[in-house]
């Protein structure tokens, strides 16, 4: 087992910011990561108070010499959700509670939690696509609609990419992905390819839905985190009128009646 001194206040401050603001960045509960922080504090006999917000997290630990840490990190949004970060991050902090590890072996292991290589692009864009047509032929679509919504979507999703790759605000993102996606069925409503086009208006935006944004903001409220579960709670709602708004822009350009 590792010697305990060979991780100093200075050291497990740094390396709990670090988790706390990565699963933050991912997406966790509050209720997660407050879980795992302790647990992993407690596993180097430190005693840790935390603040921890949707965008912030303070942390102050304290060791039985009374050596003490405090510092604090932030992030400006609130990006994707990604489970896998925070379930490895999660059993790393059941692997230190049984084997304390030494600062460089646990900062490698962030790390590369952190550089974990996502699919292919390509990849996600055609599973994507074809949920989307999946959810019109739910819906009641006919097959025209369903490949009409697989290339809107694939043309929306491409473009979210883009703009996040570019920092663009991801409200305004948000909006221009749902306003192309929905573009595209209007383009095809316009030439006169198909009347019948209301499945694929309806569907051509699923991709966008913050569904799992919302079900993180009950959990945090269901937990006690009232101020983090309503600033989730609002964030998912911004965008879901982006959504909105962007289909509500093309049906009025085009003045498609609906």
């Amino acid at each position: 087992m590792a010697d305990f001194k060979s991780l100093n206040p200075d050291q497990l401050g740094k390396l709990l910011l670090e988790m706390g603001i990565t699963m933050l960045h991912a997406g966790a509960p509050t209720r997660r990561v407050n879980l795992i922080l302790f647990r992993v504090a407690k596993a180097y006999g430190f005693e840790i108070h935390l603040n921890l917000s949707t965008r912030h997290l303070s942390i102050s630990i304290q060791d039985a010499q009374g050596n003490t840490f405090s510092g604090g990190r932030s992030k400006s949004s609130l990006p994707g959700v990604n489970f896998k970060v925070v379930s490895e991050i999660s059993n790393l902090s059941l692997e230190l509670v049984k084997n304390p590890l030494p600062y460089p072996q646990i900062k490698d292991r962030i790390q590369l939690i952190k550089k974990q290589p996502h699919y292919p692009r390509a990849i996600i864009l055609a599973v994507v696509g074809l949920a989307g047509a999946a959810f019109c032929y739910l819906f009641g679509g006919n097959f025209l609609e369903m490949v009409i919504v697989f290339l809107a979507t694939f043309v929306g999703l491409f473009l979210k990419q883009e703009l996040i790759k570019r920092s663009v605000n991801i409200y305004l993102t948000t909006y221009f992905s749902s306003f192309f996606s929905s573009l595209v069925i209007g383009v095809f409503w316009v030439i006169g390819f198909s009347t019948q086009l209301d499945h694929a208006f309806a569907t051509s935006v699923l991709f966008l839905v913050p569904g799992v944004p919302l079900v993180i903001s009950f959990v945090d409220l269901l937990d006690g985190f009232i101020l983090n579960g309503i600033d989730r709670g609002f964030n998912a709602l911004m965008h879901a009128f982006g959504i909105a708004a962007g289909l509500a822009s093309v049906l009025y350009i085009f003045q498609i009646p609906f």
